[in-house]
């Protein structure tokens, strides 16, 4: 509304195709009203809904370094064991895969010396380690899990540990991994950490 009591009728009529429409004489007044309507709708839309932020994520260098595997999951007596890094939900369970190791071949002693980089948001509070076992011709057999706490990482702390990974179904340790994760400040690496 425009304050104008006549205005607003004739503007009215005029949108409703009287006295010629929008291409009359008085055309103009529904072109400036519905100028005015978008105007006001983007403002509301634009106060009513600000923009989903997203949560910037950040690199972290890793260094798994050697692990074990308790019992042999080929039948040749040993193991293919890898690693993957998996983000936690809000539910305690893995959410997204950020790292995998390579595979250290017919071992239950792995060294993977292995240097690598992911990306992770500061909400996350703690990460998932997985071993496995890769085969071939058939399903990846699952050795263990640990989660590790992840709280307060940066440039200064570094996760740097041997954990003990479990398979759900025993209470002794199916095997172990030792790792290094740390968040990435310019020019680190670890070389210095093997």
């Amino acid at each position: 509304m425009s304050g104008n009591i006549y205005m607003d009728i004739i503007s009215s009529q005029v949108s409703q195709g009287n006295f010629g429409g929008k291409n009359g004489q008085f055309g103009y007044l529904a072109k400036d009203k519905s100028r005015k309507e978008k105007k006001l709708s983007k403002a509301k839309y634009s106060e009513s809904s600000p923009k989903k932020r997203t949560e910037e994520k950040y690199e972290c260098d890793i260094n798994i370094i050697d692990g074990t595997v308790a019992e042999a999951t080929d039948s040749n007596g040993l193991s293919d064991p890898f690693i993957i890094i998996w983000s936690v939900d809000r539910d305690g369970h893995p959410d997204k895969s950020l790292y995998k190791s390579k595979v250290c071949k017919k071992t239950l002693t792995p060294v993977w010396n292995e240097i690598g980089v992911f990306k992770m948001k500061p909400s996350y509070e703690s990460l998932i380690v997985e071993l496995w076992d890769h085969d071939l011709l058939s399903a990846n057999d699952f050795i263990g899990r640990a989660t590790i706490s992840v709280v307060g990482l940066n440039s200064f702390y570094r996760f740097n540990d041997k954990i003990s990974v479990y398979d759900d179904k025993k209470s002794t340790p199916s095997g172990t991994v030792t790792l290094k994760i740390s968040k990435t400040s310019k020019g680190s690496n670890f070389s210095s950490c093997v």
